[in-house]
């Protein structure tokens, strides 16, 4: 799936980096509820009985976005637990000259708070315009999405580099970056009308997202985020045949969100945690 190969690659550039991290408690159950809006694309194609081919176009709309989220935090080295052999080599930068790169017989992955998660995000409604067969029937459709998505999430502290780059700063010590993804199922609902037919529907269909933003620990149990996320919530589609001919209408739909999301540990799970999770200091 498009997560799983965007998750890995996150992994393995973040991981090349090396950074550090202060250790604090290991695995916690969390709730977290996010707000903010979505602006999404429709691509919409109609077809009518008394036009022979299909009409296409596209259009944007904006709409608030929100929900909330259930899951648990656990360290990186848990999620990955196995060590690993990293090999030395050699980066050449000019004839005769090379960067050596030291290898590792025993690396294993760094604390890094690992976000598994099952969220839910409604209040997404879309209106779009799209050419129908004269400029005075165009298809105005209404689209509502909302999201069943399992996520994964890696949050990486940034206080190594930032310490190094420009000294301690304490008020940017909880700072993190993040990136993640998440497939599931969106419940997505369709309305259309070319003011001669139209026709609903409704349906589950396959959804996925990417994820990215920073976030920043106001305490040890409380963390606020803002972010970006891509959101595709599928196609959606409907007959029309409330009118004088048949027709049908789709849309290809997705949506870039912009959110702000308030996280709080509320149970640590004492048998977790091998390792502990990597939390910026405070």
């Amino acid at each position: 799936m498009p997560s799983v190969r965007f998750l890995t690659c996150v992994v393995v550039v973040l991981t090349a980096f090396g950074l550090h991290a202060t250790l604090a408690s290991a695995a916690d159950l969390f709730v977290a509820g996010r707000a903010g809006f979505s602006n999404a694309t429709g691509e919409g194609e109609g077809t009518n009985a008394l036009v022979g081919p299909s009409l296409t176009g596209d259009d944007d709309d904006a709409s608030p976005v929100y929900g909330g989220s259930l899951g648990v935090a656990v360290p990186l080295s848990d999620v990955v637990p196995w060590s690993m052999r990293i090999p030395a080599f050699d980066i050449p930068y000019w004839p005769g000259r090379s960067i050596h790169v030291s290898g590792s017989e025993d690396f294993r992955f760094p604390g890094w708070r690992t976000l598994i998660e099952a969220e839910a995000m409604t209040g997404r409604e879309f209106r779009f315009s799209t050419p129908g067969s004269s400029a005075l029937t165009p298809y105005n459709s209404e689209v509502t999405s909302t999201s069943f998505i399992g996520n994964v999430r890696l949050d990486v502290p940034i206080q190594a580099p930032m310490t190094a780059l420009f000294g301690r700063l304490p008020m940017l010590e909880p700072l993190t970056l993040y990136g993640g993804g998440g497939v599931g199922v969106g419940w997505n609902e369709i309305e259309v009308s070319d003011t001669v037919n139209s026709g609903s529907d409704d349906a589950f269909d396959l959804a996925y997202q990417f994820t990215a933003g920073i976030g920043y620990a106001l305490s040890d149990q409380t963390h606020l985020s803002v972010g970006w996320r891509f959101y595709d919530l599928g196609k959606v589609e409907t007959d029309l045949d409330q009118g004088p001919n048949q027709g049908a209408f789709s849309a290809d739909v997705s949506a870039h969100e912009f959110t702000t999301s308030l996280r709080f540990h509320f149970y640590h799970i004492p048998f977790f945690g091998r390792e502990q999770l990597a939390r910026p200091s405070r």
